[in-house]
């Protein structure tokens, strides 16, 4: 494997089993010249799948899903001039790379921006974990007319000015739709790349907006020192990891040290809603995911993401949707 192969995104390695498999398979996978190709996990190592279709010369898509039977380390070395966007849609994952310090995560629902830079990576799998993700690769050399009109060279900024070359940021309920439309492409043949055209044009310039365009609009308000907006984006993140059981505005007054009109005024200007109206949002996209990926009946999914009362939950989600989320999803409340 040399590193002039252009068609080639990694060059993967299971440093524990020089014979590995599936390291074999991936490599095979990432090189072929094949517009749509699947592998599947070995069944000793576990089950599930990598599935990727070249929409056109500048994009690809990568969907994977896979459940190990045992612990296992992947070893990557990514040598092309693209930008990812992977979207993670089952647990978390984490991986290290070499020579920077730390790990590195990204969560469910979450979306990580890398790429344009020669790394050298390991990937955990850990035991029974459901990994489940969806990537799209866009290669910066053979950019088409159409992406070129996007601006990605924000998102290239974004991803330099990032802690390690990774942007992550929380996926809105419109995007976990679409690639969830994505993953579940009805169509075959050249209507299926015409659809995924389509869908992957629509989540580029979505995620650009609601990640990275609004948030550079955002970072430049005015009134707003940057130790207020480390310390709302501190704010942010408490609320995002609590939603369930969120702090009093007290209480997160203390915890970030700003005053209520502070906190109130700034997390409004900087996130565009006010604290509690956040939280009701972030619960109806949460609890949204869980319904549409049919983990939850209805009753359970109010109840994870804070509801105490189905009705009450039942209420602020058809105010957001328009219908009840038993007729959105037809499902029966419990």
């Amino acid at each position: 494997m040399h590193c002039n192969e252009p068609e080639t995104w990694y060059v993967i390695q299971n440093k524990e089993d020089q014979h590995c498999t599936l390291a074999s398979r991936l490599n095979q996978f990432y090189q072929s010249d094949s517009s749509e190709r699947i592998i599947h996990i070995p069944e000793q190592l576990g089950q599930g799948f990598w599935q990727l279709n070249r929409i056109h010369p500048s994009m690809e898509l990568v969907h994977s899903d896979a459940t190990f039977h045992r612990a296992t380390s992947l070893s990557s070395v990514e040598r092309d001039n693209s930008i990812k966007l992977s979207f993670c849609m089952g647990e978390s994952l984490s991986w290290s790379i070499d020579g920077m310090p730390g790990e590195y995560e990204v969560n469910t629902l979450e979306c990580a921006a890398f790429g344009s830079q020669h790394t050298s990576s390991t990937c955990e799998f850990a035991l029974h974990q459901h990994f489940k993700g969806f990537t799209i690769k866009l290669d910066q050399t053979t950019l088409s007319e159409t992406i070129q009109h996007l601006p990605i060279q924000h998102l290239t900024k974004a991803i330099r000015g990032s802690s390690g070359g990774f942007y992550n940021q929380k996926m809105s309920t419109g995007m976990i739709r679409m690639v969830n439309e994505m993953i579940q492409c009805p169509y075959t043949g050249e209507l299926k790349q015409l659809y995924l055209n389509g869908k992957a044009l629509e989540l580029l310039a979505v995620y650009l907006s609601e990640c990275i365009m609004d948030r550079s609009v955002s970072d430049n308000h005015q009134g707003l020192s940057r130790t207020d907006r480390t310390s709302l984006n501190k704010a942010k993140y408490i609320v995002d990891t609590n939603l369930a059981h969120p702090p009093t505005l007290e209480e997160l007054c203390r915890q970030v040290c700003l005053n209520e009109f502070k906190l109130k005024k700034g997390f409004k200007q900087l996130f565009g809603l006010p604290v509690h109206a956040y939280v009701i949002e972030q619960r109806l996209q949460a609890a949204y995911y869980l319904l549409e990926s049919k983990q939850m009946n209805i009753t359970t999914a109010a109840a994870t993401v804070g509801y105490n009362k189905t009705s009450h939950f039942s209420a602020h989600f058809k105010r957001k949707y328009g219908k009840t989320p038993s007729a959105y999803f037809n499902h029966s409340p419990s």
